[in-house]
């Protein structure tokens, strides 16, 4: 059972609910004054309350996606794992994007499942390869994208393809990308059945409201549960360089996308919306623009993170955003920061971090009245985010046959 199954839910509400029953009915046994008595009587309210704990914790990790599987919790999955080369004793290094699940993309409310009679293939290109209903709903991928350069295996990320990928008329098009990254330590599955980012996605690109985009949807820590911040850790997970460089790569070569950088953009919520922001600042040769959802700007160091910067104060100013737009030229980028005035706590700084931005980086809020740090608001935000984004990309060139399989 995973930790987000009903099955496991239930089983923790019995416990709870049988625990307390369990106390209840001992209370009278152990109501003496002995010293035994009061042992037992502790040991029964410290069950109770663990119990019923754990219960609430299971359903808030249920409901925001925190922790989905048992090595999340205990940090044994491969979410950052180094390749071998051939030739050098080490496995073979493997190909840069395994797509391991398919799903319709029009009306899923779940994580993707298995699509009878699909064989898993990183590169549907060909229109003899899209399927009648895939060219009318799109398609969720969920795959895993090993980086040529850091090695990083990111197990469980998500492609969504739209329609428009498996039509005849698009069939040598090629489509502008966008990186999203979730916040941490939230799992991405939460940006397709929480922030529904295909189907609005889907319904903008129908109304003519948003070009016809490809997303990759990842979490913005590469080495779980550790928060790795998208920063090239000295002597540890190099995540800046694998979201920056390996990622883009990996998918352009997988899928008919740009592969200049005014065709690809990077969105995320939360921890997400700072790395973002810092990606497309500090790689602007890779991201014509940023969508931070209720991001932050100031490097972050506590104990999810460990040591980031190697003990470095100038490392970790090159990460502080505020720092770089005072020291460094600013980058050619433009940057869409959301928030609320009432309800987020980061209101004063994203207007402060507005006001700082120069030519030629440009900066826009979208600011709401009253919202929380929460999907709900990230979900009203969204379809103007991406409207927004549609005005900023391009995708030029022609796509090239795919390679023989």
């Amino acid at each position: 059972m995973a930790p987000t199954s009903g099955p496991f839910l239930a089983l923790l509400s019995l416990v709870a609910v049988g625990t307390m029953a369990a106390t209840v009915l001992l209370w009278p046994r152990v109501a003496g004054r002995k010293s035994s008595h009061a042992a037992a009587r502790t040991g029964l309210l410290i069950a109770t309350q663990l119990t019923a704990i754990v219960a609430v914790l299971g359903g808030l990790n249920s409901y925001f996606s925190f922790i989905v599987s048992w090595s999340d919790l205990v940090g044994t999955h491969a979410s950052a794992t180094s390749a071998g080369g051939q030739g050098t004793g080490h496995p073979p290094v493997p190909p840069p994007i395994v797509v391991t699940y398919t799903q319709l993309a029009a009306g899923a409310s779940a994580a993707p499942q298995p699509r009878a009679g699909h064989t898993p293939a990183a590169t549907r290109s060909t229109p003899a390869a899209a399927t009648a209903t895939a060219a009318a709903k799109g398609e969720i991928l969920t795959v895993q994208i090993t980086g040529e350069r850091t090695g990083i295996t990111a197990a469980r990320s998500y492609v969504y393809l739209p329609p428009q990928y498996f039509q005849r008329a698009y069939a040598h098009q090629l489509f502008p990308a966008v990186l999203v990254l979730s916040g941490y330590p939230s799992d991405p599955r939460s940006e397709i059945t929480r922030l529904n980012l295909p189907g609005v996605a889907g319904a903008a690109i129908a109304a003519g409201r948003l070009r016809p985009t490809v997303f990759i949807i990842m979490f913005s820590s590469v080495d779980m549960p550790r928060d790795t911040e998208c920063t090239d850790i000295p002597g540890g997970p190099q995540a800046a360089t694998f979201f920056a460089a390996d990622v883009p790569l990996a998918v352009e070569r997988s899928f008919r996308v740009a592969t200049s950088a005014d065709g690809w953009a990077v969105m995320g919520d939360s921890t997400g919306g700072y790395c973002a922001v810092k990606l497309a600042m500090m790689h602007s040769d890779r991201f014509a623009a940023a969508v931070s959802l209720s991001g932050y700007y100031s490097a972050l160091q506590d104990f999810t993170t460990g040591s980031l910067y190697g003990h470095s104060a100038a490392y970790r100013a090159e990460n502080d955003l505020f720092w770089r737009l005072g020291h460094r030229p600013p980058p050619p980028v433009s940057v869409l920061l959301t928030t609320s005035r009432v309800g987020e706590d980061d209101y004063q700084q994203t207007i402060k971090f507005l006001r700082v931005i120069r030519p030629p980086m440009h900066g826009y809020g979208l600011i709401l009245p009253s919202g929380g740090h929460n999907f709900r608001t990230w979900k009203r935000e969204l379809g103007p985010a991406l409207g927004w984004l549609s005005q900023r990309l391009t995708a030029t060139g022609t796509a090239q046959p795919p390679p023989a399989r």
